[in-house]
């Protein structure tokens, strides 16, 4: 496989020419003789389908990949690390895909503790992989609500490759889950100052650190922030969250009545 290829491909990604990298993805895996080296560009390309919103056809271009690779598996299990390394990519983008398209949480956690048992000693040798693992696993476990088990994996990755915005949100909601405000405000506030997070993360960051200002009492921030995630936050993500009935406590903190009566009349079910 052309590796320079891969790596300019891979840069189309970075700079969100999603559609020109699936294009290049494909291109370079039907110039590739080797099955197992044609399996990197074609994970490469279901991973920016999924980034491109066509999730049905991510799935598919995965179950492709997974039907070449069973069809080229090594006689002697374990013995082939160009292998491995394949089928590792593979299962950590087949697991992501469960995760991000919203899917049952539990089961994408299984997912992810399946493939980090079942490729330990790919892992052991690849620290890349090995923290792309460990950084969504950690994701899933605070959206379980287990936070405290996913804030020391969060901390222990300190200069993260991939989803750095990611990592600092997920760090500011731990440390607000822990009612530790101040670290939450500066992790918050850096992931929505990076960019790139996907909207259902990004109206979640803003409620968060508006949330968290109103236990700072920077109640003029935290009505800002609120306001931000009202305009982007879908309806059930408005009733779960009582964004409504946040921004009616802060106006009337505010002095804000007529906003804090406007709101009021918002938060009751009609």
């Amino acid at each position: 496989m052309d590796q320079e290829r891969l790596l300019k491909a891979c840069e189309l990604v970075d700079e969100g020419k999603y559609s020109e990298a699936h294009t290049e993805f494909i291109q370079l895996a039907e110039d590739t003789l080797d099955p197992v080296e044609k399996a990197w560009p074609l994970i490469y390309a279901a991973n920016t389908l999924q980034t491109l919103g066509q999730q049905e056809s991510a799935t598919i271009q995965l179950n492709a990949v997974r039907t070449l690779l069973e069809n080229h598996r090594p006689p002697i299990s374990g013995n082939d690390e160009k292998f491995e390394a394949a089928e590792c990519f593979l299962d950590l983008v087949d697991a992501s895909l469960l995760w991000l398209r919203g899917g049952n949480q539990e089961a994408a956690l299984d997912r992810f503790d399946a493939a980090l048992k079942k490729h330990k000693r790919a892992l052991e040798n690849s620290g890349s992989f090995q923290e792309a693992f460990l950084i969504r696993r950690a994701f899933i476990l605070a959206n379980l609500g287990r936070w405290k088990e996913a804030l020391p994996i969060l901390e222990g990755i300190k200069s993260p490759q991939e989803y750095r915005e990611g990592v600092a949100y997920y760090l500011g909601h731990c440390y607000r889950a822990g009612n530790d405000y101040e670290r939450a405000q500066e992790k918050l506030t850096e992931a929505l100052r990076l960019g790139g997070l996907p909207i259902w993360l990004e109206y979640r960051a803003h409620f968060e650190l508006g949330t968290t200002y109103y236990y700072l009492k920077d109640y003029k921030k935290a009505k800002h922030e609120l306001e931000k995630a009202a305009e982007q936050a879908d309806a059930d993500y408005v009733r779960q969250s009582e964004i409504w009935k946040w921004l009616e406590m802060t106006c009337r903190v505010l002095g804000l009545r007529a906003e804090a009566d406007f709101y009021a009349h918002r938060s009751r079910p009609s």
